[in-house]
Formats: C-alpha cells, sequence, structure tokens
C-alpha cells in the first residue's frame, strides 16, 4: 500500500509546483500590463466573462498570443491552474 501513497504524495508536489509556477509567470507577465488592482474581487466581481474553464482558458490563451509572451502550453497551462484554483474554482 506504500506505493498508492507515494503516487498521492508526488501528484500533490507537482500540483504545488506547477500552482507556483503560474503564480510567478501571472505575477511577471499579467499584473503589469492591467491598469487594475488585481485581488480577489477583481476576479470574482459580478462582471466578470469567465463563465466557464473554456471562457478562462480561451482569455489566457489570448492574452499569451496578443502579447508575445512565448510561453510553452504548461506554462500557460500553470497560469490557468493558478488562476482556475485561487480565484474562479471551475
Amino acid at each position: 500500500m506504500k506505493i498508492p501513497l507515494l503516487a498521492a504524495t508526488l501528484l500533490i508536489s507537482n500540483f504545488a509546483i506547477a500552482n507556483e509556477e503560474g503564480k510567478e509567470l501571472h505575477e511577471e507577465s499579467c499584473v503589469e500590463c492591467h491598469m487594475v488592482t488585481h485581488d480577489d474581487a477583481f476576479y470574482t466581481r459580478d462582471s466578470s466573462k469567465m463563465a466557464t474553464l473554456s471562457d478562462l482558458s480561451r482569455q489566457v490563451s489570448m492574452c499569451t498570443s496578443n502579447f508575445n509572451l512565448g510561453w510553452f502550453p504548461d506554462e500557460e497551462k500553470a497560469v490557468l491552474d493558478y488562476l482556475n484554483n485561487k480565484y474562479y474554482k471551475f
């Protein structure tokens, strides 16, 4: 029974690393471009256009492309996961 525990531990560890990477990328590349405060209220406001995970994914992809961020797919996914886990919870 040690193998499932090890697998679960590795999965949680990988999730934490990816979430930290997403947070760092977001802080480096996203927050600087927006002229508004990026706090919980910004992401959870009633007028948010993000209604689904697909909406959020399209927005992250659009920003990545429009601002020539040069992110790899796994970096884009890390930001998507970070935003979803911290704010949207889709």
